[in-house]
């Protein structure tokens, strides 16, 4: 696992890539408390101004700094995101090892389970989760894991069910190795890298479905600004204040191509070696 991190490391592109995304997660939740406007706070004495160097990106309808409301609603967003894409990779792993690695009832109950989720088109499953239990942010975060996980399991599945065919493996079963160790040495090696891989390409979508869901009005509430929201709050103003749809537009765009970047920067210097071990086998 060792050599992973040393090729993540040795890679300049992806050293700029996790600077630049650390960087822009860190501004959203460092930079808001040194800013002098809240994010909060109504002005009806500045409804509207243009970006310039007293509001940077503009005010609101409501005379809001424009500028805080985005870094503020950076935080809901991402914090949204990379819990319900955490849960999502955490449980739907497990599962499907579980479903790769066991014989009988186990895997036949897990097999079935995840099905059972793959059958439902994910994002009307979603709307409809959501209608039912209601919009709040923790609710968001429940109902993305609920209909994301399936798809963590289902590659798992594949990927561990291929490892474990592999001559190199089985020559270790027959080698009377024992199976802890065939498993953190000959399988998971090739199901982290891609794990990760999936992990910053699925984020992306989650962001998406996250500020989506805002914008249709069953995601995260006010008064939180969160990035969805504050589009679907600019609708009324594209021509007369095109400012408040591009910038949180924008903030959304950058974090969708970051994770997008990462993802596959870093399919990129893991494939060699996925390369390495088919030519092995």
């Amino acid at each position: 696992m060792g050599l992973f991190f040393s090729r993540m490391r040795r890679d300049p592109l992806f050293c700029v890539l996790a600077a630049l995304l650390l960087l822009w997660i860190a501004a959203m939740f460092a930079v808001p408390p040194f800013l002098p406007y809240d994010a909060y706070t109504n002005d009806m004495g500045a409804r509207l101004l243009p970006p310039s160097a007293e509001h940077i990106l503009g005010t609101d309808q409501l005379g809001r700094d424009l500028l805080s409301r985005v870094l503020v609603g950076g935080q809901a967003s991402l914090s949204a995101s990379l819990v319900s894409g955490i849960l999502s990779a955490v449980f739907g792993i497990g599962v499907g090892a579980a479903m790769a690695l066991t014989r009988g009832r186990m895997q036949f109950i897990s097999t079935g389970i995840v099905d059972f989720f793959l059958a439902f088109p994910s994002r009307v499953f979603l709307v409809a989760l959501l209608g039912f239990l209601g919009p709040n942010v923790g609710n968001v975060i429940l109902a993305v894991f609920i209909t994301t996980w399936a798809e963590y399991a289902r590659i798992v599945r594949t990927i561990v069910r291929t490892e474990r065919e592999k001559p190199y493996v089985r020559y270790a079963d027959a080698s009377g190795i024992p199976f802890s160790r065939r498993l953190f040495r000959y399988v998971l090696p090739n199901v982290v890298p891609q794990m990760f891989v999936f992990f910053f390409q699925h984020l992306s979508d989650i962001v998406l479905i996250v500020a989506g869901l805002s914008l249709i009005g069953i995601g995260i509430q006010p008064p939180t600004p969160e990035w969805g929201m504050l589009l679907m709050g600019s609708k009324d103003y594209m021509q007369t204040a095109p400012w408040l749809l591009m910038f949180p537009g924008l903030a959304i765009f950058i974090t969708v191509i970051l994770f997008s970047l990462m993802g596959d920067e870093l399919r990129d210097i893991f494939e060699p070696r996925w390369e390495r071990r088919g030519e092995k086998s």
